[in-house]
């Protein structure tokens, strides 16, 4: 018993100095303990992070492009953003990357987007940066455009941006660029904003703009665009233009051609609805050139229901250009089938210079098994020797 009352006044013991010390201890926990100071936010230490040397040097230094633009240290660099293979993930790591990316470094990041491969997601990225500057800082990019002509495409973003404020004082100021390339991508810009609300009244104005031999017709670029929302407008007005160029370069096949994209077969109806035969088979060999690129099966179909004529040898025509590349023996036969003996020689001729051109090696046995006739085969490049540069 008395062992028993012994072990019971210890325990007693030992439990007491256990609920003391735990009372003690809660005690320490609320006078010692403040609340830390809460972090900054993850943006504020992107922007206040001072700028390397070659930034502050201006946007025009040389950057390394092996070098990934990094964000804070809790996310993710461009160049990993960029590897991640979940598109909706990525587009999402993409917008708080460029939200959170300080406007002297969007530069850096935008060549560093060249190193890496093309496709959509870079596509993306490279739109949001240049948005982001617009909204953020667009003199700088003005300047970085400037200083770096193969970004010279930012001049007209920006200036869109300038002429949905104030077109004709965006008009004057592109006017008065002194160098070219700059003022033309600067007048670009605003004629693209002007297209949106008056494309006719585009029209007119890029006509008294002088011309700018190395680049795009200004004319061409509205005509691209009207097209988009209304092709039968902006052809029936491409058909009454006057326009030193001609074949896929006029301004009826700049905008058949981005019809085409959008509805072949409306194309193909207004292009038949035309009074002359020979504008019919021309424009209609454009539609067929484009659909082709996109839809090869479904133009092959629609090429195969029209009746021998003028009209089909120019949609077989364009049919087979488009093939030559990657089937040159389809290319070949299509071309065969044209009814016109002069046409037949003439598109058998050039998608023989085409597949000797692509096929230096075996290009001569791809045209004899096709029967290509050897007075139309044409010798093997050589060595440095160009192909066919321009398009059909």
């Amino acid at each position: 018993m008395m062992y028993n009352r012994e072990l019971a006044k210890q325990g007693a013991i030992v439990l007491g100095a256990l609920l003391l010390g735990v009372g003690i201890g809660h005690w320490m926990t609320r006078v010692s303990v403040v609340p830390a100071p809460p972090a900054k936010p993850a943006v504020a230490v992107a922007l206040n992070h001072p700028r390397p040397a070659a930034d502050r040097a201006g946007l025009s230094a040389p950057i390394d492009s092996s070098k990934s633009i990094t964000s804070p240290a809790d996310r993710k660099s461009l160049e990993e953003i960029m590897k991640d293979p979940s598109s909706g993930a990525r587009t999402r790591a993409l917008e708080e990357y460029v939200k959170n990316l300080s406007p002297a470094n969007i530069g850096a990041a935008l060549k560093q987007l060249r190193g890496l491969p093309q496709g959509t997601a870079r596509d993306l990225a490279s739109g949001l940066l240049v948005a982001r500057w617009l909204e953020t800082d667009p003199e700088g990019a003005l300047k970085f455009a400037a200083e770096n002509h193969d970004f010279d495409y930012i001049t007209a973003d920006v200036f869109q941006q300038l002429a949905s404020a104030d077109s004709q004082a965006a008009l004057t100021r592109a006017q008065s660029i002194a160098d070219p390339n700059a003022r033309y991508q600067a007048l670009r810009g605003v004629l693209s904003y002007m297209a949106d609300q008056d494309p006719l009244g585009a029209l007119r104005l890029a006509g008294t703009l002088g011309s700018f031999p190395n680049s795009e017709p200004l004319s061409q670029m509205i005509y691209k665009q009207w097209s988009a929302v209304d092709p039968q407008a902006a052809a029936s007005q491409a058909a009454r233009a006057t326009s030193n160029e001609g074949g896929w370069r006029s301004p009826v096949g700049q905008v058949l051609r981005n019809w085409a994209g959008q509805d072949p077969l409306g194309a193909i109806a207004w292009s038949t609805a035309q009074a002359d035969p020979s504008a019919q088979a021309r424009d209609i060999g454009q539609v067929v050139r484009q659909w082709s690129r996109d839809d090869q099966t479904a133009a092959a179909t629609w090429v195969n229901t029209l009746s021998p004529g003028s009209t089909r040898d120019a949609a077989v025509a364009s049919l087979a250009f488009s093939l030559g590349g990657s089937d040159p023996s389809a290319a070949l036969g299509w071309a065969e089938s044209i009814s016109d003996v002069t046409q037949r020689d003439n598109a058998v001729q050039r998608l023989s210079r085409e597949i000797m051109y692509r096929n230096p090696a075996n290009g001569a046995a791809i045209l004899q098994a096709a029967g290509v006739p050897q007075n139309l085969i044409p010798p093997p490049p050589t060595q440095g020797q160009g192909g066919r540069r321009g398009r059909p």
